[in-house]
């Protein structure tokens, strides 16, 4: 006895979405964590503890106490990196 194509496709086709619709429950389910918003070091304000530091296009070197820091132009087609310490105090 074969088995019937049309049947055994039903079949499949409803236990595809008996499936589908329990995984949505559980993903409903599902609690999401609130957004934690990095600290943002600017080229200008420096990392804490260092003297000179660079994001490759931009070179900073802190100023005397009380001072801003000292830094360089960005160039004309650079693509800043990650802020990193060339110096530490």
């Amino acid at each position: 006895m074969r088995p019937n194509h049309g049947f055994v496709a039903r079949l499949v086709l409803a236990m595809t979405i008996v499936m589908a619709g329990c995984h949505a429950v559980a993903a409903a389910d599902l609690s999401i964590p609130p957004r934690i918003v990095p600290k943002d070091v600017s080229i200008q304000t420096s990392p804490p503890n260092c003297t000179r530091w660079t994001d490759e296009c931009v070179s900073c070197t802190r100023g005397a106490s009380g001072q801003p820091p000292v830094c360089s132009n960005i160039g004309f087609a650079c693509q800043p990196k990650v802020i990193r310490c060339l110096g530490a105090q």
